[in-house]
Formats: structure tokens, sequence, C-alpha cells
């Protein structure tokens, strides 16, 4: 991000962040969007701000498993990989085992 320059990204349709590199920090919202949010904080008991950052924190952790998941299934739709029958066999016992 270049220095003192003011630009902004799209986490989706309703949500944009605009931002200066010193810091500042400006949030474009759709007002329902804006009103859920707010209604959200109040009942938390905490700051529409801190609701947000909460909000873009877990957003990006969710993406960040889903990125992981589309990895791995990349890597063994290309590995076959083998289990063991032993292994295998005892995970079949244990799910016996289970209560459904």
């Amino acid at each position: 991000m270049p220095d003192g320059k003011n630009t902004h990204f799209i986490i989706d349709n309703r949500l944009k962040i605009n931002y200066i590199s010193c810091m500042n920090t400006a949030v474009s919202l759709d007002m329902n969007l804006l009103r859920e949010a707010k209604q959200e904080a109040d009942q938390l008991h905490i700051s529409l701000p801190e609701f947000c950052s909460m909000a873009i924190q877990e957003f990006l952790k969710t993406n960040r498993k889903s990125s992981i998941t589309k990895q791995l299934d990349t890597f063994y739709s290309i590995h076959k990989v083998k289990i063991d029958d032993d292994i295998l066999q005892a995970q079949y016992d244990l799910l016996n085992e289970e209560d459904w």
C-alpha cells in the first residue's frame, strides 16, 4: 500500500472499506447492513467499530480455512494416498461403537 494514498477494497457487494496508509479508516456500508450491524453490536454490548472488526476477523478466518481445505482437496486429488489397512479397520471399529 503506497504511503499517503487513499484506496479501498470491497469485501462483498455491500461493504467497501476505504483506508489511507497512515491508518485512518472510513467505511461505507449499505444502510440496511449498517442497521443490522448496529443492532448486533448493541445486543453484544460492544461498539460498532469493534463489531465490524470482529466480523472482518471472522470473515478472514473462515476464508483461510476454506482456502486450506481447497489446497488439501487439490493435493489429495493429485496424490492418491493409501491408508494402512490396520488403521482403516481401527477407524471402522470406532465408528461401530458410536451411538448415532
